[in-house]
């Protein structure tokens, strides 16, 4: 009898040592981590970027501030500078004054603005890298050298060609105003045929007629080209 009271008690123990290691499931610290993290709510409407398109929706949630988004909220290329003006940047092969197909669609853009608004025209400088403007001529002892010469006509090809496309596109030829700017006005270093390919262009610029004449953008003015430029 006493032998049955012990193993009873020892049942009893064995039991309450045993519900005690189970009574606290192994995630108790997790869980309890998960339930203390802060919860952040996110409106359905929230739009971080500020680009007026949802977060829910946006395709580009990080559209630098100022930028126009489309409705997917991703950046619109555009081609404006402002709301009445626009560039052209037409670039060539050396020694060549070949309009290019790919720069088509650009020619086509400086049309339709120029439709938009009567009061706009268009400027056009025509451009040479240095290798382009060096002519090569024999002297009397018979040396091969270079020589630059000043009247070179390729700057001036490649602004007429760029004109007669707006031309034929309905825009008027009182509206066009070129300039021959030879090598005098390079963007990028002449000794590479990198540098050089960049300066063999067409810089265009539709701009109101006003702001052209009285020189409100003073590196886009009548008096500006014709410092550096000759007009045709």
């Amino acid at each position: 009898m006493k032998n049955n009271s012990w193993m009873t008690i020892a049942v009893v123990i064995a039991s309450f040592m045993l519900a005690s290691c189970q009574s606290v499931p192994k995630n108790t610290i997790i869980n309890k981590k998960a339930d203390n993290t802060p919860k952040v709510l996110i409106e359905p409407l929230a739009d971080t970027d500020n680009d007026g398109v949802p977060d829910i929706i946006d395709n580009c949630p990080n559209t630098p501030k100022g930028v126009v988004a489309d409705e997917y909220g991703c950046p619109v290329a555009v081609s404006l500078i402002d709301y009445l003006t626009m560039e052209l940047r037409v670039f060539f092969e050396q020694n060549s004054n070949e309009l290019r197909i790919k720069y088509l669609p650009e020619v086509e853009k400086v049309a339709e603005k120029m439709h938009s608004d009567p009061e706009l025209v268009v400027v056009l400088s025509g451009h040479l890298s240095e290798p382009e403007a060096a002519q090569i001529s024999v002297g009397i002892d018979g040396k091969m050298n270079q020589v630059k010469s000043d009247k070179r006509p390729l700057g001036r090809e490649r602004a007429q060609v760029i004109k007669t496309a707006l031309i034929n596109r309905n825009i008027a030829a009182d509206k066009i105003y070129t300039f021959d700017c030879a090598d005098s006005m390079p963007i990028a270093p002449n000794d590479t045929e990198e540098g050089a390919s960049m300066n063999q262009r067409i810089y265009g610029k539709a701009l109101k007629a006003d702001d052209f004449y009285t020189g409100s953008d003073n590196e886009q003015s009548l008096t500006y080209y014709k410092e550096f430029c000759q007009q045709f």
